[in-house]
C-alpha cells in the first residue's frame, strides 16, 4: 500500500524540519527520506537550509516556491524520485544553491530563479517553465518529455537549456512567452553540450544592435545557440515557428535560415518551408553556432537560387546492365563530401547528418562552366561546385536525396557542365545546356556525343547507355600502370576506397582485371 505523507498548516517539528504556520515546510539541516512508494505533499513553500538534503525515491508535491539555500548545493543530486510542481498560482525554484531533481514534474507554470539540473526527466504537462536569467542543465542521459505550445520552457532572458548534442536529433523545447518555437539540432561532428534561447527580434548585429530594416520579411525571432566548447561540431538546425510569428511580407515559399557570422548574415538558399502552421526550415553544415533568424529573398536571411539543374549520368564501375549498384550505401559512405583534398581541393562545407536513403550510390561534384563554346570551357571559366549524391538510376540530387541541385549563379554566355568523381574520369556536357520550365536539364547517358570528346570522353557500359569510365585511383585524370600500383597499395581492403572500382567495398581482382586493365590509357576530356 502507498504511504502518503500531507503536511497541512499546523505547526509540528520532526527532528529539524519544521512547518510554519506561513505555510513554509523549512528543513534546517535534516535529512529527509522518502522510499519508493511514498511521497509527501507541501502545501506550501519549501525552504533548505543549513546542510539539509533529502533522499527521493518517491513523489514530492508542492504547491508554492522551492527555496534552497543549503551550504552544501547538491540537494537531491543522485535521487530518482519526482518533485511535482502543482500550485494554482505561479511558482519559483529560488534561493542561494543549486538543487538536481531526479525528475522533475511542472503542472503550473514555474520560474526558474536559480541554476538547476534535471538528471533523468523533465515532464512539461500543460505548464511551462521559465528560465529568467538563470540556465536549466539537462545532465547526460536526461531527457524532456510533453512539451507541446501549452507547456514549453520559456527562455528569452539570458538563461539557456542546455543539452548533450550528439549524431541524434536533439529538441529543444523552448520559445518566448507568447510562442513556442522549439529548434532541434543534429550534431554529426564532436558531441557537445549546447545552450538555447530564443527572443522576439532579429537584430544588425545577430545578438546585438538594432532591428534590422527587413523585419517585415523575416519571422520575428532570434535562436541564440551556444557551443560550451567551441570546434568540432558539424550541425543541422531546424527551427520551427508560428504564423503569428511572421512579418507582414513574409513570403514562406522562398525563405532561408540566416546564420550570423563573421559580423554579417549569412543567407542560406531560398526554398519552401514546411509544415502547416507550425512551419519548419532545416539549415546543414553549421560549424560555428551563434544567432539564427529565418527570413525570405527580401531579408538577408535568404538568397535566390538562379540556377536549377537537372543532370543524369552512370558510373561504369557499380553499373549492373540496368542501374548502379548502391553497396557501398549506407556501411561506407562518408557523411561529408570527400573532394576537398588535391586534385579537387573543394572547399563546400555539404555534409549529412545520414545518408538520405538507400538509393544514394556516392558523393559526385558537379561544376558549371560559363564558356562561349565547349572547346573554351576551361577551370578558368568556372562559376560554381556543389558536391552532391548520385542516386542508382543516375540521377544527381541535393542533401535531402530527391531535389534537383541549385545554384546561385547567373551565366553570361553558355552553361557547360562539369562531373566529377573520385575515382571515375571526369565528364563535361558536349553540348550547352538551355532552360526548360526554369530548369537546365541534362543526360549523359543517352549517347556517344553528350560527352566532350565523344567516344573517348565516357565509354558505351550497355547498349546504348553510356557512363563514366573507371579506373582513375589517383584521380590524375588518366588510366595509367600507376593506377594499377595504387589498386595494389589496397588490394584486399574493405571500405570506402579510392580503387574499389566496382564500389562494392572490396579491392579485389574484379576491380583490377574487369575495370583498370580494360580501361588502360583512357584520359578524361574535360578541358583543361
Amino acid at each position: 500500500m502507498k504511504k502518503t505523507i500531507t503536511i497541512i498548516i499546523t505547526l509540528f517539528q520532526i527532528g529539524a524540519i519544521q512547518l510554519l504556520t506561513a505555510q513554509t515546510f523549512i528543513n534546517n539541516g535534516a535529512s529527509l527520506t522518502l522510499n519508493a512508494g511514498s511521497s509527501l505533499t507541501i502545501k506550501g513553500d519549501f525552504l533548505n537550509l543549513d546542510d539539509g538534503n533529502i533522499g527521493n525515491a518517491g513523489d514530492l508535491y508542492i504547491s508554492g516556491n522551492w527555496v534552497n539555500n543549503a551550504t552544501s548545493g547538491n540537494l537531491l543530486l543522485g535521487t530518482i524520485g519526482t518533485v511535482h510542481f502543482n500550485g494554482i498560482s505561479p511558482q519559483y525554484i529560488d534561493g542561494s544553491a543549486k538543487t538536481y531533481f531526479g525528475n522533475l514534474h511542472i503542472q503550473n507554470n514555474v520560474f526558474l530563479n536559480t541554476e538547476s539540473s534535471i538528471q533523468i526527466d523533465l515532464l512539461l504537462d500543460g505548464a511551462s517553465l521559465k528560465l529568467q536569467d538563470k540556465s536549466l542543465i539537462m545532465m547526460f542521459g536526461a531527457s524532456i518529455s510533453g512539451a507541446n505550445a501549452s507547456g514549453y520552457i520559456i527562455a528569452e532572458d539570458i538563461g539557456l537549456l542546455t543539452q548533450r548534442v550528439d549524431n541524434n536529433d536533439i529538441l529543444f523545447p523552448v520559445g518566448t512567452s507568447s510562442s513556442y518555437v522549439p529548434v532541434t539540432i543534429y550534431n554529426s561532428g564532436l558531441t557537445d553540450n549546447f545552450g538555447v534561447r530564443v527572443f522576439n527580434d532579429v537584430l544588425d548585429g545577430g545578438l546585438s544592435g538594432t532591428t534590422i530594416p527587413e523585419i517585415n520579411n523575416c519571422v520575428n525571432m532570434t535562436w541564440d545557440i551556444i557551443e560550451f566548447t567551441p570546434g568540432g561540431s558539424n550541425l543541422t538546425v531546424s527551427t520551427v515557428w508560428n504564423a503569428s510569428d511572421e512579418g507582414t511580407n513574409f513570403d514562406r515559399t522562398q525563405c532561408g535560415i540566416g546564420h550570423y557570422t563573421n559580423s554579417a548574415w549569412n543567407p542560406q538558399s531560398s526554398g519552401s518551408a514546411i509544415g502547416s502552421n507550425p512551419y519548419a526550415r532545416t539549415r546543414t553544415g553549421i560549424t560555428d553556432p551563434g544567432a539564427f533568424a529565418v527570413g525570405d529573398i527580401n531579408s538577408p536571411m535568404a538568397v535566390t537560387l538562379n540556377l536549377v539543374v537537372d543532370i543524369s549520368a552512370f558510373l561504369e564501375g557499380p553499373f549492373n546492365g540496368t542501374d548502379m549498384n548502391s553497396d557501398l550505401n549506407p556501411a561506407y559512405i562518408p557523411l561529408s563530401q570527400p573532394y576537398n583534398t588535391p586534385p579537387w581541393s573543394y572547399s563546400g562545407s555539404e555534409s549529412v547528418g545520414s545518408i538520405p536513403n538507400g538509393d544514394v550510390v556516392d558523393w559526385v561534384l558537379v561544376e558549371l562552366r560559363d564558356a562561349a563554346d565547349a572547346a573554351s570551357a576551361t577551370p578558368a571559366t568556372t562559376v560554381e561546385q556543389q558536391a552532391a549524391f548520385i542516386l542508382n538510376t543516375g540521377e544527381i540530387v541535393g542533401l535531402d536525396g530527391v531535389s534537383d541541385l541549385q545554384f546561385n549563379s547567373t551565366i553570361n554566355q553558355n552553361l557547360f557542365v562539369v562531373l566529377w568523381h573520385r575515382n571515375h574520369l571526369g565528364v563535361m556536357s558536349a553540348n550547352a545546356l538551355t532552360p526548360s520550365g526554369g530548369v537546365y536539364s541534362y543526360n549523359f547517358t543517352t549517347g556517344e556525343s553528350q560527352a566532350y570528346g565523344g567516344v573517348t570522353g565516357h565509354k558505351e557500359i550497355g547498349t546504348g547507355i553510356w557512363g563514366l569510365i573507371a579506373g582513375d585511383g589517383n584521380a590524375d585524370g588518366e588510366i595509367t600502370l600507376s593506377d594499377k600500383s595504387s589498386w595494389s597499395g589496397e588490394a584486399g581492403k574493405t571500405g570506402y576506397l579510392m580503387t574499389d572500382y566496382s564500389m562494392n567495398g572490396q579491392v579485389n581482382n574484379q576491380d583490377k582485371n574487369d575495370i583498370l586493365l580494360n580501361n588502360l590509357t583512357s584520359e578524361s576530356q574535360v578541358p583543361e
